[in-house]
């Protein structure tokens, strides 16, 4: 029995040694025989010009009104020459009587069409006030958002009490009058003061006007403005050597950012004269007026190139010394072999670091195999053209 005993430590103790050998050599192998792979992938990025500047618009201000004016149309909503938009009131009490007529007329009428709506009719409010928030459309929230109230809440009140308060409001003496628009046009509630600066003087101007122009703004108030132009402008300031690489007649994406975050396609109008180390490059569109009505001040940033290559680390670039100049290169396992492939880093002129990567141009561009989906090898001993690896 203790001869069985021995005979079983000595099997155990042999076969510890033996995977620890196994594993030794292993590591050993590993540390002195490193290889290392990663598949090549697909990368974008985007090269953008910072800018500052003011948005101008074709605006006619509806002036010589009092501070009591409420809005009869949406904000951004286009209107017909002479068309109601607006109403002053002359006393604080008119004004608040006339919000109380609003807010009952609507509630009214929601709960009137919210007779038998049910969880069918509240998912579909759900679905209407997201798809106006989403695309920016303001000009019915309010509606839509009682109309989530009374199908989804089932907000119940009694209608004849409320058409009582109705009647008794309308029957009330309001001293006001109605605000018409001299023009056709898309309202705005916002005045800034700055209505006066039209596109027929915005033309090449320097940094220090553009700025000059906006500094102080009209003291008139209005019971709103009117955009008579669909097109607008962005003018913006932007350092020289970044403007001079933007041709005129162009169209580049611009990425709007704080109070209107957005990107939009706008046409290169004019490059202006240089300012010390600035200038002022005017940008123009004819889509999205209502989106942009009530802003002025704005940061951007000009997309000027969109450049698509192949991301490779760092590691995997080897260096080599042809006497008329240094050329970058990788290996690819390709069947079970290494293949040497010259590559050409992203941008042109001005390569940049993504990371512990470079971007590379792909080799359907330049001729080599290196694609989307290649081997590329990271580490690896003796790496040479036409080694065995994996």
């Amino acid at each position: 029995m203790k001869r069985s005993d021995l005979f079983i430590r000595l099997m155990t103790g042999v076969i510890f040694l033996a995977v620890a050998c196994y594993g030794g050599i292993l590591l050993y192998d590993a540390i002195a025989n490193p290889y290392e792979t990663i598949i090549a992938g697909s990368y974008t990025i985007e090269e953008t010009l910072p800018a500052e500047g003011y948005i101008v618009r074709t605006e006619t201000v509806l002036s010589d009104f009092g501070s009591s004016v409420l809005p009869i149309v949406s904000e951004g909503e286009k209107v017909a020459s002479g068309q109601a938009v607006a109403v002053e009131y002359y006393s604080t009490e008119a004004l608040e009587i006339a919000g109380e007529i609003r807010t009952l007329t609507m509630n009214i009428a929601q709960l009137e069409a919210s007779s038998g709506v049910d969880e069918t009719a509240g998912r579909s409010a759900m679905v209407a006030l997201s798809a106006a928030v989403n695309t920016k459309d303001l000009r019915r929230l309010d509606e839509l958002s009682l109309n989530i109230k009374s199908a989804i809440f089932n907000v119940h009140s009694d209608i004849d009490t409320l058409r009582s308060r109705l009647a008794e409001l309308r029957g009330k003496h309001i001293d006001a009058r109605t605000v018409y628009a001299p023009v056709s046009g898309n309202f705005s509630h916002v005045v800034d003061g700055f209505e006066h600066i039209s596109p027929n003087i915005i033309r090449d101007m320097l940094p220090t006007e553009l700025d000059a122009h906006f500094k102080a703004p009209n003291k008139d108030s209005g019971a709103g403005k009117l955009i008579t132009e669909f097109k607008w402008y962005y003018l913006a300031v932007m350092d020289f050597s970044d403007a001079v690489r933007l041709n005129v007649g162009e169209n580049k994406n611009v990425h709007f950012f704080g109070a209107y975050q957005a990107q939009v396609s706008m046409l290169v109008e004019n490059v202006g004269r240089r300012e010390g180390d600035a200038c002022v490059v005017t940008f123009s569109s004819d889509r999205g007026i209502h989106d942009v009505a009530s802003l002025r001040s704005l940061r951007a940033e000009v997309v000027h190139d969109v450049i698509t290559g192949i991301r490779v680390p760092k590691e995997a670039v080897h260096l080599d010394d042809r006497g008329d100049g240094v050329v970058e290169h990788i290996f690819l396992q390709t069947s079970g072999y290494a293949e040497r492939v010259d590559i050409e880093r992203l941008p042109a002129g001005n390569p940049i670091e993504i990371g512990d990567s470079y971007l590379v141009r792909d080799g359907a561009e330049t001729g080599s195999s290196l694609r989307v989906g290649s081997v590329i090898i990271v580490k690896a001993k003796n790496l040479k053209h036409g080694a065995v690896v994996g």
